[in-house]
């Protein structure tokens, strides 16, 4: 009887010993599938593909043609020998005029508004001044030498009046040059948002003999 009740007592161990292990080699299982699945998941979010878009150049410029219309907002980084500043810029542009308001701390260093042949400029003290050229009126009474008339098109990334220009390998401009007035202005784009159609510059650099200036564009609306 004792030894009945010993064996009985040694198989239900045995058989509860098993039953842990199946317990333990399935929870380990489990727990592996967990983890793999986990990598899997991981492994997947980086190597989600960035958002390209390549166009056929003839296509490209024709969509930046027709972009007449757009609002653009970001950072000017100006160098030259004489001075070195950073200015927020706002520019509105539209079909036949456009607006600059150039910002430094929350306050209007210059608001420019700019016509065929009506060119307004407000100070920061609220003077206003009267020209018909953009540019020679903001050098004249700011310092800041800026091609205004070409940069309507060469911020949005058009290369309008450009005497050379190159593609990069999205069909996009790489790089221009112009003389204007003999001097010779080159714009370099290092970067765009190529999530909108057409793709816009969002990093560039426009030199001129020692001046640089540096623009980064935070916000594109069309």
């Amino acid at each position: 009887m004792i030894l009945r009740t010993l064996a009985t007592n040694l198989l239900s161990a045995t058989v509860t010993s098993v039953q842990k292990k199946t317990v333990t080699n399935h929870r380990k299982k489990w727990l592996l599938s967990i983890f793999a699945l986990s990598l899997s998941l991981l492994s997947g979010c980086a190597q989600q593909p960035v958002i390209t878009h390549k166009a056929d150049w003839s296509l490209h410029q024709a969509q930046l043609q027709q972009l007449t219309r757009y609002h653009a907002q970001g950072v000017f980084g100006y160098i030259s020998p004489q001075q070195r500043v950073t200015l927020t810029f706002n520019w509105q542009n539209k079909a036949n005029d456009y607006q600059l308001i150039l910002t430094k701390m929350y306050k209007t260093i210059l608001k420019l508004d700019a016509a065929p042949d009506a060119v307004t400029l407000t100070d920061p003290d609220g003077h206003t001044y009267h020209g018909t050229d953009a540019a020679q009126l903001v050098q004249q009474l700011t310092g800041i030498n800026l091609p205004l008339q070409q940069m309507r098109d060469w911020l949005i990334g058009l290369p309008t009046g450009a005497d050379h220009y190159q593609l990069n390998k999205n069909d996009q401009v790489a790089f221009l040059t112009k003389k204007i007035d003999g001097r010779t202005w080159e714009m370099h784009y290092s970067s765009y948002d190529n999530t909108k159609v057409p793709s816009l510059p969002i990093l560039m650099t426009l030199k001129q003999g020692q001046l640089t200036i540096k623009i980064k564009v935070s916000t594109w609306k069309i």
